[in-house]
């Protein structure tokens, strides 16, 4: 009976860590919004509306920051500190108005985002 529940637990551990990351992902972003907010910057720097993007950048910094230490278990740390380099660049985009630069980093943090599970 015990040596059953161990290899029920083993075989369970062992499948959560193999796809732990995409059943976790979307409730994350369904509760923490960041897609969303990912989203509204994308649109704002294409409107150039800078006040707006500015402040829908900031939002999705604090969504990021709510995700970031539950992901964290199961990325890879380089993969994390890409998304946040690019928060860094991004933020200095829309601080100086370059829209095809802020495009691209936004852009390339959703396509980060889109694809974490398959990371």
């Amino acid at each position: 009976m015990i040596k059953r529940i161990f290899l029920a637990l083993l075989l369970a551990a062992i499948l959560f860590s193999t796809c732990a990351c995409d059943p976790v992902k979307k409730p994350l972003d369904n509760r923490s919004g960041f897609s969303k907010y990912l989203k509204q910057t994308e649109d704002y720097i294409r409107s150039e509306d800078w006040g707006n993007a500015k402040s829908s950048l900031e939002n999705s910094e604090k969504a990021w920051k709510q995700i970031k230490p539950i992901l964290q278990v199961d990325i890879d740390h380089d993969y994390v500190n890409d998304i946040e380099g690019d928060f860094v660049k991004l933020e200095g985009y829309i601080d100086t108005q370059e829209k095809p630069d802020s495009l691209v980093a936004i852009l390339s943090i959703q396509d980060s985002w889109e694809n974490i599970d398959s990371l």
